[in-house]
């Protein structure tokens, strides 16, 4: 599918870029369109290309040499998959796999690498998607060290829930299992927390989630302790 009627310049990765770059870019580029499940980058493949969700979601997951595998995030609509191999002339260190039907834009990598050495606006851009992609995994490594997965369970929820307030009903658009891989519990406990959660107010029938009430829900995330600065770690 040609980018014909895709206004580029909506998307984060080419906020402040001039159109003509874009265009440049993006020239003889593509839309691939995707079925759930279809794959779009390797683990351990050569990047060939940068990804640009348009629509959908993907999964990157990391598997071993006996098949086994687990989730590592979920990426929606805006978002840059596996920039950083790309722009390291480095393997993937993932693969990405479509979870729902989505339009995906590849943009061969050297080409990309190119366009950040000349284009100023461009690499800020990917500087701060890739500074706010780190200090989403420090997030999830803190989270999995700190706590437990019932509280990692109960802020996933207030996370996909439409409302930040009050009561929210609402259908989980992933299944339990990936659930578990990301949030690093098993399928098995997804169930038990979730029946933990009852006396909480949370109900779920299926793939759908009733709270009674979200600010309650937030609560049960235990707030992470800011770390003194140096100067205070100084002080006796």
């Amino acid at each position: 599918m040609p980018l014909t009627g895709i206004d580029l310049l909506e998307f984060p990765l080419f906020h402040g870029v001039d159109a003509e770059a874009v265009a440049r870019l993006t020239r003889d580029c593509v839309v691939r369109t995707c079925q759930k499940g279809a794959i779009l980058a390797q683990q351990d493949a050569d990047a060939e290309h940068v990804h640009l969700v348009l629509a959908g979601r993907v999964l990157l997951l990391a598997e071993c040499e006996d098949a086994d595998s687990t989730v590592i995030a979920a990426f929606e609509t805006g978002d840059v998959l596996v920039a950083a191999a790309a722009i390291l002339q480095m393997p993937y260190l993932v693969t990405a796999r479509a979870a729902a039907s989505s339009r995906i834009l590849a943009i061969p990598a050297e080409r990309f690498r190119q366009a950040l050495q000349t284009e100023h606006a461009l690499a800020l851009a990917v500087l701060a998607i890739q500074a706010e992609h780190w200090r989403l995994l420090v997030d999830h490594v803190r989270g999995l060290k700190l706590h437990s997965g019932v509280e990692r369970l109960a802020r996933f929820l207030v996370q996909s829930s439409p409302v930040e307030h009050g009561t929210a009903t609402f259908k989980l658009e992933h299944d339990r299992k990936t659930i578990a891989a990301l949030l690093g519990i098993s399928p098995e406990f997804v169930s038990r927390g979730l029946q933990q959660l009852r006396q909480h107010g949370v109900r779920a029938s299926g793939s759908v989630i009733h709270i009674d009430d979200v600010d309650r829900i937030s609560r049960l995330y235990r707030p992470i302790q800011r770390a003194d600065s140096p100067e205070r770690l100084d002080q006796p």
